[in-house]
């Protein structure tokens, strides 16, 4: 085979482009952070990258739901406490008032505190949370309770100003694939009696409570009794929560578990080993350098410097 010097020359300028081409790719690897930038440096790994990543942002908005989730149960807690709290003290109360030894004034010094207790349990079952009104169901936007306040010996009845339907009344996270939990507290059951419900049979035994004290007629013991059984049905509402809470708060340790190991795995795929990659950087160097050397000695005789 006859070798020319035409061929010699291509055959090194060749080898040195390909030299250039492999510290090209160890440049732009040390200054991305990245083993592969191109799908065309390793088709394979490319594809287990893409998915690695999707899963990873899939596992960071549920945790975002999770993390939303947690708030408005947290949210809903606090508020289901303090009317607790608004029980407790009607039924202080309304035993102190079945006394016989009150006279008027301390009786209507009473009625004035279970106003006060009925306004304040409107506010509670009013309340927001990121400007979203919690006990609404899906119209979070509306407020959803109306009325109250006192005129003359009465407070005035207390409505629930929507009309909610089964598919209306469940806020849902979805906190893993299919998976969902609602997370808000139905206040309102569409198939309840309109003086159904978590609050209204609190306003009704506030309001009946404050006539009793007013007029000083009827049995005190009714309305005890009513408190009595909406404070079982709030306890249970609490307790859903609880129950809610910790499943929540599994469901994200069980989720930022899962993201570390994706960003583990992704980083074992995609990241770049930097000691590795500079020592490769230098035997590139070497050997780029070395190929320059010997090319500058092949190139360097010709014909012409023996025609003497």
């Amino acid at each position: 085979m006859r070798v020319t010097n035409r061929m010699m020359n291509n055959t090194l300028l060749l080898n040195l482009n390909r030299g250039l081409a492999r510290l090209e790719r160890i440049n732009n690897q040390l200054g991305t952070k990245k083993k592969i930038n191109r799908p065309s440096d390793d088709p394979v790994k490319t594809g287990v990258i893409l998915r690695t990543s999707t899963s990873i942002r899939e596992t960071e908005q549920y945790i975002r739901n999770l993390d939303a989730a947690v708030s408005w149960l947290d949210a809903a807690d606090v508020i289901l406490q303090d009317v607790v709290s608004v029980i407790h003290r009607a039924k202080e109360l309304a035993v102190a008032g079945a006394s016989t030894h009150l006279d008027e004034t301390a009786r209507q010094a009473l009625a004035d505190e279970i106003a006060q207790l009925h306004d304040n349990l409107l506010q509670l079952a009013n309340s927001t949370h990121g400007g979203r009104y919690l006990f609404a169901g899906q119209h979070t936007d509306k407020k959803p309770f109306s009325g109250g306040g006192v005129t003359g010996d009465r407070i005035n009845d207390v409505t629930f100003l929507m009309s909610l339907t089964d598919d209306e009344t469940k806020i849902e996270f979805e906190i893993a694939p299919g998976i969902t939990i609602d997370v808000n507290v139905i206040s309102y059951n569409p198939h309840d009696n309109p003086q159904e419900g978590l609050f209204m049979p609190i306003f009704n035994a506030l309001q009946e409570l404050y006539g009793e004290l007013v007029d000083d007629t009827g049995d005190p013991d009714i309305p005890l009794q009513d408190l009595d059984n909406s404070l079982d049905n709030v306890l249970r509402k609490i307790s859903e929560l609880g129950g809610k809470q910790n499943r929540v708060e599994l469901a994200r340790e069980r989720m930022l578990d899962l993201q570390l190991n994706l960003t583990r795995i992704l980083s074992e795929e995609q990241d770049l080993d930097y000691a590795e990659a500079i020592m490769e950087l230098k035997m590139e160097e070497f050997a780029y350098r070395t190929a320059l050397a010997v090319g500058a000695r092949i190139i360097q005789p010709s014909l012409v410097d023996f025609l003497r």
